[in-house]
């Protein structure tokens, strides 16, 4: 699999692993979600508004839960 190209790419991965460190997800976890949303198995599937949008679910999760 190859690295999207777009140029925020490696910035939202990063983001999204600390959300995802944060909440205490596990990469299957992490898997699971995006197959149920967004029919991928990897972040490296995903296009930058897709990235974008599973980074600003992680941030708002823990104030969803509430």
């Amino acid at each position: 699999m190859t690295k999207p190209t777009y140029e925020k790419f490696s910035e939202l991965v990063g983001k999204t692993d600390l959300e995802m460190y944060r909440l205490g997800w596990t990469e299957d976890q992490g898997r699971e979600h995006l197959l149920k949303y967004y029919g991928k198995r990897s972040r490296l599937l995903l296009t930058e508004e897709e990235l974008d949008n599973f980074l600003l679910y992680l941030q708002l999760s823990d104030q969803l839960d509430c």
